[in-house]
């Protein structure tokens, strides 16, 4: 067969939410396609400071992180793309007039520029993550790749008419990713393509999150978990199990990757 390139989404697909922990059937599948020669990437909405060892776990040494903003190949980084510190001025400046935290994403650092709400433990209680340090100003600094906007309401899409520039999307009930406009994880994807001269046809994306459906679109196969909204899996290719009933594992023997 030839050398499969497999993209896995970190949060509710390489990790079960409810064990925070990789499934060691997931393990097992990783390491078995690893021996046939595929290569395995992480391509998550987290930047590499909130990786907490897992690229390392699974013997894994290219991903793409920030939601595409960060790209790693062999641990180089060959991608990376910041916000400039006006915009970021100008998103901190009129959040803080409603109130509301954003979280700013460096590439070793995670951190909050107020905090107004409790939304921001929320979130990090929903993806097990630290909260973020408060840091007034990192962005001053320091590159910044992303942001998180804390706020739990659904009319969020309304905030990119106030910054065209900017695109707003849902990450989970308590928390939504600002990222400049232009794409997702399929950025990374297409990087990692055009960076390795690969064949679309031998791209494969496994998600579960709403920030994942153009990565699906985009890869050769795109696939969603068991336990994805019904909205991702509209944009799969296929359906695997979830990834507490052994998806990943049944999904790779499906393939024929292992």
């Amino acid at each position: 067969m030839t050398k499969k390139y497999i993209f896995l989404d970190a949060d509710g697909t390489l990790i079960d939410h409810d064990s925070n922990q990789i499934p060691e059937s997931t393990k097992k599948a990783i390491k078995l396609a690893q021996n046939n020669g595929h290569e395995i990437l992480i391509a998550t909405g987290r930047p590499p400071s909130l990786f907490y060892g897992i690229d390392k776990e699974i013997d894994c040494t290219s991903y793409v992180a920030s939601n595409g903003r960060i790209v790693v190949i062999d641990g180089e980084l060959v991608h990376g793309e910041t916000i400039s510190r006006e915009i970021v001025d100008k998103v901190l400046t009129y959040f803080e007039g409603l109130k509301l935290d954003v979280a700013l994403e460096g590439m070793e650092k995670y951190v909050v520029h107020t905090r107004h709400t409790d939304l921001a433990e929320k979130f990090s209680d929903r993806f097990h993550i630290e909260v973020p340090m408060l840091f007034p100003n990192f962005h001053q600094e320091n590159d910044v790749y992303q942001m998180v906007l804390f706020y739990d309401q659904p009319d969020f899409k309304k905030f990119e008419e106030v910054f065209p520039d900017l695109a707003f999307n849902y990450s989970c009930e308590y928390g939504i990713d600002i990222n400049l406009k232009g794409g997702m994880k399929d950025i990374g994807l297409k990087v990692i393509l055009e960076k390795l001269n690969l064949d679309l046809k031998d791209i494969i994306a496994v998600v579960d999150g709403y920030n994942d459906i153009s990565m699906i679109e985009f890869a050769g196969i795109g696939v969603a978990m068991g336990n994805a909204s019904e909205e991702v899996k509209k944009h799969a290719d296929i359906i695997t199990d979830s990834v507490e009933k052994d998806g990943i594992y049944n999904l790779f023997e499906k393939l024929k990757l292992i």
